[in-house]
């Protein structure tokens, strides 16, 4: 018999890391007044009787970006912040007609060895989308008592993607915007400048980065995000803007009737832990129609 529940750690005090079998990751922080959820996951357990399990306090839930590995879950819940511009997204993310033929998809997507899971149909828990979505915005914070958690955005993998930093655990909550899959949508120029904001703080107002899947190539191991991906991520960008990016094709697992579309090749190139044909994993799409913002200088940032 497989693990028929998330795996939860404590990965600071007072901050939990919820494994969704294997998927993605969601966050719950404490503090001495408040609480925080960071993600509402794919939406194949009770997410909301877990949190309250976990704590007495009354908390917010905030969605890092609108896909449905992130936002599946929030039905549960009266109310959740997000970004307007990820609103668009809400009726995939709030999609009811998941099974599990697409939980195995995923899962093998995600995981090594996706047979430790164990999911069955009276477990998926998702529903009509009633919640209250308020805005979240740059800057915006949350003081959960003892700790604050600001809010910052860094579009790209969706228009309103947003991360979060913790002063209590001094955690970056970076979600989907810079792990080995990310890419953008928008100029490539304003994406570095973005990433660079990011990395100007670490060591300054975070140590650590834990994204919204545990590794990309999955295992059962909790581990922080290693900072040479996202430094290697600019890397791959600035190669696109000088014009010597390694480019190749990947044709997307979830979409596989779709055809493949031009991806970056950088650092090591890791494939998706079970046979497929899709590619390297390391490797985020861009829009090769807007290198730069329009009238833009040239200048690589």
């Amino acid at each position: 018999m497989g693990i028929r529940h998330p795996l939860i750690s404590e990965i600071a005090k007072d901050t939990y890391l919820f494994n969704e079998f294997g998927l993605c990751n969601h966050y719950l922080l404490v503090g001495t007044e408040r609480a925080l959820l960071i993600d509402c996951g794919m939406g194949y357990y009770d997410l909301r009787a877990t949190v309250e399990r976990m704590t007495d306090k009354p908390y917010d839930v905030v969605i890092p970006h609108g896909h449905p590995d992130h936002a599946g879950m929030m039905h549960q819940f009266e109310r959740v912040y997000m970004n307007e511009k990820d609103l668009p997204l809400l009726p995939w993310a709030a999609r009811t007609d998941f099974d599990l033929n697409e939980f195995h998809w995923n899962n093998r997507l995600h995981v090594g060895d996706w047979s430790v899971w164990e999911v069955t149909e009276d477990m998926i828990n998702r529903g009509s989308l009633d919640t209250q979505v308020l805005p979240l915005n740059e800057g915006d914070v949350f003081d959960l008592g003892g700790r604050r958690i600001t809010a910052h955005a860094l579009p790209g993998h969706s228009a309103g993607h947003m991360y979060f930093i913790d002063d209590g655990s001094r955690i970056a909550f970076t979600g989907d915007c810079c792990n080995y899959n990310s890419g953008t949508q928008f100029a490539a120029s304003t994406f570095i400048r973005d990433l660079n904001r990011l990395l100007a703080g670490y060591g300054v107002t975070y140590d650590r980065i834990f994204t919204g899947h545990s590794t990309y190539c999955g295992n059962l191991d909790v581990q922080s995000h290693n900072i040479e991906v996202v430094r290697g991520l600019v890397e791959a960008f600035r190669s696109l803007l000088r014009g010597d990016a390694v480019i190749g094709e990947r044709r997307m697992q979830l979409f596989p009737d779709k055809p493949p579309h031009k991806v970056l090749y950088y650092g090591p190139v890791v494939r998706y832990p079970h046979e497929n044909d899709s590619g390297p994993l390391v490797c985020p799409g861009f829009n090769a129609d807007k290198l730069w913002e329009e009238g833009e200088a040239h200048i690589i940032p």
